[in-house]
């Protein structure tokens, strides 16, 4: 029974180290990403004051979150592009109309 074990756990051991990758290992590229996207996406809105705000103030914060909002999707756009410009051969599905 101990010779079986011993049989078998050799084996084991063999076909792991079969996986190995003979001390060479795979280097990928990844390209720096666009200092301007990573800026983009590092802004943000202020949060508001606590406790109750004026109709102005509440104007001025949705305009301002609207304006953040339309930013936003202008970067993803373009880090969209970014990461197409990558891989040119291959087939994107792009939603060219708003989700509703």
């Amino acid at each position: 029974m101990r010779w079986k074990t011993l049989v078998v756990s050799a084996l084991l051991a063999l076909t792991l180290t079969g996986c190995a990758t003979s001390g060479i290992k795979p280097t990928l590229f990844y390209p720096e990403l666009p200092a301007d996207l990573r800026l983009c996406f590092d802004k943000a809105v202020a949060r508001p004051k606590v406790g109750p705000m004026s109709k102005a103030e509440v104007l001025t914060l949705v305009s301002k979150l609207k304006l953040s909002e339309t930013e936003k999707i202008e970067c993803g756009k373009r880090l969209i592009a970014f990461y197409d410009s990558l891989s040119p051969n291959r087939d994107h599905n792009r939603i060219t109309q708003p989700i509703k």
